[in-house]
């Protein structure tokens, strides 16, 4: 879902195209820079637990990993998402907790939740970051400020109303407190320790082939947990044969036994993607996720709906989707009427004989191999 950031570059300044004269120096918008995650805010109150690709916080949290540090930190964290963007203002604390002051805040909310999580976690280590240290602040940033606890905590959850948890990192890790309020201290982006430049490829050169040797070794090692008695190899044709089934349940065309509506299912790029026909020829394209963590299908980016992934694989040519909020009815229900390349006014006696059908087939498949 994520692709690896790109390596921290020289904090030379970005500028801006537009000058105010020719001759006049262009003016930075960024630097990169090292920052303790602790010592940055938050900008919202909650945050939802998946990134807009469906990748959720918690699996994300897993994958960052750490490197040996340099100057005030002992580590810094590499990620597989790209830095974050801070920028230092005055707040207001709503909540009247602490004094009105100037902090470090960002807009990348969950992404900042995951660089704290993995940043307590390694208390006491002092952890560093590589963020894009704004000079000023984007369009309207204020508006999208809607934090009441000047940025120290943020809930969790798909919707406000609906939390499932809360972050505060002065309860996971208060011992890191002193860490956090030295880079807090620090007023301005020169302030801020500069971002560790990637090696040239001259100093790759001198490193000679031992190092050369060291990145195939890790690559070997990393391949090597495919054979098929390694325990990645385990998890991933695991998660294979769950997607292998739901699959084989799920694709087809379903109609919406409320409204009419059509919704062809197709496997497409590892994954499932549904096309929804309405009465009035219109159609669109909507995603399905597979969360196998709690054994359920959403609906759409924002998972505005669940299916349970056992009815899907049981294909009893009806599913039922549900609003999460612990609500019993199902919002809508679909009735399987065939095959991707059947024709969506098949009958109710075949759609109710395909099923069937199906099962069957998958039986002698069975039978066959066994």
């Amino acid at each position: 879902f994520f692709s690896r950031a790109a390596p921290a570059h020289p904090p030379k300044p970005r500028s801006s195209s537009r000058a105010a004269h020719p001759a006049a120096p262009a003016m930075p918008l960024y630097e990169e820079k090292l920052i303790c995650p602790l010592a940055v805010r938050f900008t919202q109150d909650h945050i939802r637990p998946v990134f807009q690709t469906g990748q959720d916080l918690e699996g994300t949290i897993r994958e960052i990993t750490a490197k040996p540090g340099s100057g005030d930190y002992d580590v810094i964290l590499e990620t597989p998402f790209d830095a974050i963007e801070i920028i230092r203002w005055h707040k207001r604390d709503a909540s009247g907790a602490e004094p009105d002051a100037r902090h470090w805040f960002t807009f990348d909310n969950r992404r900042l939740y995951c660089l704290q999580r993995a940043a307590a976690a390694l208390w006491p280590k002092r952890v560093g970051a590589v963020v894009q240290a704004l000079y000023a602040a984007t369009d309207g940033y204020q508006r999208k400020d809607n934090s009441t606890t000047a940025g120290r905590a943020v809930g969790i959850g798909h919707s406000p109303k609906l939390l499932t948890g809360a972050w505060d990192w002065r309860a996971a890790a208060p011992a890191a407190a002193e860490v956090a309020a030295r880079d807090e201290a620090r007023a301005a982006v020169p302030d801020l320790q500069d971002a560790p430049a990637p090696p040239s490829m001259l100093e790759l050169f001198f490193l000679g082939g031992a190092a050369i040797q060291d990145k195939v070794d890790a690559i070997s090692e990393a391949l090597s947990t495919t054979d098929a008695t390694s325990p990645r190899s385990e998890d991933v044709s695991e998660t294979l044969d769950s997607l292998d089934a739901l699959s084989e349940g799920f694709r087809g065309v379903w109609q919406s036994a409320r409204r009419g509506d059509h919704y062809e299912v197709v496997r497409a790029d590892g994954g499932l993607v549904c096309t929804h026909s309405d009465g009035r020829g219109g159609t669109r394209r909507v995603a399905v996720w597979f969360d196998e963590k709690r054994d359920r299908v959403w609906w759409g980016s924002e998972r505005s709906l669940f299916a349970q992934a056992a009815e899907v694989r049981g294909q009893g040519g009806q599913l039922r989707w549900y609003c999460d909020d612990g609500s019993r009815a199902p919002q809508m229900t679909w009735k399987w009427i065939g095959e991707a390349d059947a024709q969506p006014k098949a009958s109710k006696a075949e759609g109710a004989k395909q099923p069937q059908q199906r099962s069957a087939r998958r039986r002698g498949a069975r039978k066959a191999q066994s």
